[in-house]
């Protein structure tokens, strides 16, 4: 972590031993995004209908909406460890080559996604069905600048020829 006091440090020039502890964590990164990926497509669907269906629920489908409870203790978790993974990933990515104007766009979206992430079943539930576009919409750019912010440094690690120190 000393190396981020440096100003220009370089991700790229780390040593093989943090390259490989930064690797371990862009991989359970990775991970983590594809599971949340294939939860949300498989447990409420890709469409605003069926975003709607799984937090406000259906007479005619016999779906329950979901429950205040359920829906605090999965913000309250959300929210720290999304926090978390964040604050890491977007360290590594600031640690790489790429122009400063991507790298605020790029952390700029993948916060702000990741709170329309943790507000719109809120507004879906309470304020109105539409706000499932933004629940859809989070989700694309959440994975979008995962991408980014995993493919990039990994990239700028082992493949730019960068010598470890």
């Amino acid at each position: 972590m000393n190396d981020f006091k440096n100003r220009g440090f370089r991700i790229a020039n780390s040593s093989l031993e943090v390259k490989l502890v930064y690797t371990g964590f862009l991989l359970f990164a990775f991970i983590g995004y594809l599971t949340m990926a294939l939860m949300g497509f498989l447990r409420v669907g890709t469409s605003a209908a069926a975003v709607v269906l799984h937090y406000r629920g259906s007479d005619s489908e016999e779906a329950f909406p979901r429950a205040v409870g359920q829906m605090l203790e999965e913000a309250h978790f959300h929210a720290f460890i999304e926090g978390i993974v964040l604050l890491v990933l977007a360290h590594l990515f600031v640690a790489t080559s790429v122009s400063r104007r991507m790298k605020f766009t790029v952390i700029g979206l993948a916060f702000v996604s990741t709170l329309f992430d943790l507000a719109s079943p809120w507004l879906v539930k309470y304020v109105a069905p539409g706000f499932a576009y933004l629940q859809i919409g989070g989700w694309s750019v959440m994975l979008l600048t995962a991408a980014a912010l995993i493919g990039v440094p990994l990239y700028e690690m082992w493949l730019t020829g960068e010598k470890s120190r």
